[in-house]
């Protein structure tokens, strides 16, 4: 690992006991090509106790022409027939790991909470199916849940998308792919401490941050690009920062921590998109690591930052309320 940065250093010796306790037992996120497929087996967020009262039922969205289908999981409170919003969560990992069948704890809580459907998105993993197949699977999702509302209890004029880490990228690549295409209205994306620069040429990039190190960042990214790196020409799609326009993409959220090594790029987003007329939350959670909400949970700061999402969330689902 890198020499920590002063700063790093400094918010770390600050951190309250519960934070410091619990960087000490995750150590640093280390993935690369010698342990992808262990890492592929690891659970990376609890997918909790169901409570009976939320039905998660598995189907398969039709990929674009050449591509195979999209495995989703639709979350439904029981009894419930009136059309809700929806949210299309994307997972995280790197762009390398993890599934969508992490989802059924948050959305047992969420789909009465909140009033709202959930979608939760298979998409197939880099290095084996790179740029755009990933987003293309997202969009196919997306596409489904609005073409289908009628028969999913989908309010198809308020769909949102929402994501972490890996999957915040794929969500603000997702807003920008539906904007140009024009055929699906997205209500809004909320993106959690997303991967959204390849260069990682930020002050906090070059941090030394725990928990998701820099040469787990460089390899997710390498992977999910193709071997392209950040001296080539890539499509914002792929990566938003690069994005040259973010004029007409829905009202967003972008929470991330401050010990976190992609906290400059997730400022700098949010930011750009203030500029561009997009109404923006930005929040930035002190003693929050990268992933501190599902890989931290018991923490103060993951509990400040639940409620603050799911505050955010309720007011972009129902906004008439």
């Amino acid at each position: 690992m890198p020499e920590q940065a002063p700063y790093i250093t400094s918010l770390l010796a600050s951190a309250p006991a519960d934070v410091k306790r619990r960087l000490a037992e995750i150590g640093d996120f280390v993935i690369n090509e010698d342990n992808l497929t262990a890492m592929r087996g690891r659970q990376l967020r609890d997918p909790g106790t169901p409570t009976g009262a939320v039905d998660h039922i598995d189907y398969l969205a039709p990929g674009r022409p050449g591509d195979p289908g999209v495995p989703v999981r639709l979350h439904r409170e029981r009894a419930v027939t009136e059309p809700r919003p929806c949210l299309i969560s994307i997972h995280g990992g790197g762009y390398v790991i993890g599934s969508h069948l992490g989802d059924d704890g948050r959305f047992d809580r969420w789909t009465p909470a909140l009033r709202c459907v959930g979608v939760s998105v298979g998409y197939r993993l880099a290095p084996e199916t790179p740029f755009p197949g990933p987003l293309e699977d997202c969009y196919a999702a997306l596409r489904w849940a609005h073409d289908n509302a009628a028969d999913l209890g989908i309010d198809r004029g308020r769909i949102g998308i929402i994501g972490g880490s890996a999957g915040g990228g794929l969500a603000a690549g997702l807003a920008l792919l539906a904007r140009d295409r024009a055929e699906i209205p997205v209500a809004f994306q909320a993106l959690s401490y997303p991967m959204l620069d390849d260069r990682q040429s930020t002050r906090s990039a070059r941090a030394g941050a725990p928990v998701w190190v820099a040469a787990s960042n460089q390899f997710g990214w390498r992977s999910y690009l193709n071997g392209r790196g950040p001296g080539d020409d890539i499509p914002g799609y792929a990566v938003p920062a690069r994005a040259g326009d973010l004029a007409g993409l829905p009202p967003a959220l972008i929470t991330v921590g401050d010990l976190d090594g992609l906290m400059d790029e997730d400022i700098d987003y949010a930011r750009r998109l203030i500029m561009a007329g997009v109404p923006t939350d930005l929040h930035v959670f002190a003693d929050g690591a990268h992933a501190f909400d599902s890989m931290m949970p018991g923490t103060a700061v993951a509990q400040r930052a639940g409620r603050a999402l799911e505050d955010w969330l309720a007011a972009h689902l129902h906004p008439d309320s």
